[in-house]
């Protein structure tokens, strides 16, 4: 598997986001044509995605939360696991590690640790070897809250510097999936919501200029469309996560060759199964509100390693943007229209991305 492979894997887990499979391929849902699923009830709707807000208002209220994470994928015919611990504190402490198991010749790790001053970022492929850091953190939230930074570039760079957390994976599904079923449960004893519900934004996908027709029709079995959430009934917590692609009838995916007569040739036996893809996200060991130590949201890069900074960049970037809306809201209040360059505001902000080394010792 390629080392960008591995990279999108690790970036795909870190947030389990189901957009992040964009990245990854621009299926085509016109190759599906079996109807769409019937309409919900309204009702049945609402309870799904009034559960789920409220379980977004709890884990953004909590003060600190340490989890075991484990994900279990099966993707494109590949089957492996993601291990990693995450940790959250008062002052933006945060920590995040991610290593990858199970891929032949293949190894995969992305540590990040914020000691609310100084973010780092480590990502490791095979031997190649990357750190970055990001410092005046606190400058950096400040200019990320402004009113009038656009939500989209606000959410873009803090999905790349690894500040979105479980509440923002849980706002990320809230967008994206349609929740139309919710049920009362158990997992590991614990008294559960299960909300299920389904990826309706095809243009995610594959651009923003589709046909009803494609709109309507089903995502392929490899694209996780299929939405399963397990949250706590007291505290909100995400505690299992499954994503699963929508397995096809053997009449709309029949692989056999047609013959002269328009009639398949061979047994069914040769229908060729399909790939349908399953990400199993679970935090286990949950512990809301411990007592963490500064020590545990310690980092420092190996003596001798490249080390790039993107600080200012990232400040600088984001007051351009801030500075461009500012400008734009004044231009719209005097009835003018924008000319010439296209402004700030509408284009991504680049986070810098650090030189690779391709050895050194590996942090913990």
């Amino acid at each position: 598997m390629p080392k960008n492979r591995i990279l999108a894997t690790i970036a795909i887990v870190a947030s389990v986001l189901p957009w992040a499979w964009a990245q990854s391929g621009t299926p085509d849902p016109a190759a599906a044509t079996a109807p769409a699923a019937s309409p919900t009830p309204p009702g049945e709707s609402a309870e799904a995605e009034k559960v789920l807000d409220a379980a977004i208002a709890k884990v953004s209220a909590l003060r600190a939360v340490s989890a075991n994470i484990l994900q279990s994928v099966t993707m494109l015919g590949q089957r492996f696991e993601v291990k990693g611990r995450y940790l959250k504190a008062p002052k933006n402490r945060v920590y995040l590690l991610l290593e990858v198991f199970g891929l032949p010749d293949a190894r995969g790790k992305m540590l990040q640790v914020c000691d609310g001053e100084t973010l780092w970022d480590y990502q490791q492929v095979f031997e190649t070897k990357i750190y970055h850091k990001f410092q005046k953190v606190d400058q950096i939230l400040d200019k990320l809250k402004s009113p009038e930074l656009d939500a989209a570039v606000r959410d873009q760079v803090v999905t790349q510097l690894g500040l979105a957390g479980p509440e923002v994976l849980l706002v990320g599904l809230r967008k994206a999936i349609k929740f139309d079923q919710r049920d009362a449960g158990t997992l590991d004893g614990r008294p559960v919501d299960i909300i299920r519900g389904t990826w309706l934004r095809p243009e995610g996908l594959a651009g923003p200029n589709l046909t009803p027709q494609q709109q309507l029709a089903p995502l392929p079995s490899f694209v996780p469309s299929l939405v399963t959430v397990y949250l706590g009934h007291e505290d909100g917590w995400p505690y299992k996560v499954v994503l699963v692609g929508r397995q096809p009838s053997i009449l709309m995916e029949d692989t056999r060759p047609i013959g002269p007569d328009g009639r398949r040739l061979g047994s069914i036996k040769l229908i060729q199964k399909p790939l349908v893809t399953r990400m199993e996200l679970i935090y286990s060991d949950v512990t809301l509100n411990p007592s963490l130590k500064d020590t545990d949201f310690a980092f420092q890069a190996p003596t001798g390693v490249l080390v790039e900074d993107g600080t200012e960049a990232v400040l600088d970037n984001l007051e351009k943007a801030i500075q461009s809306k500012i400008a734009q809201k004044k231009a719209e209040g005097a009835g003018a229209e924008g000319a010439g360059a296209e402004p700030l505001l509408n284009q991504a902000i680049d986070v810098p991305k650090a030189k690779s080394e391709p050895s050194g010792a590996e942090p913990h």
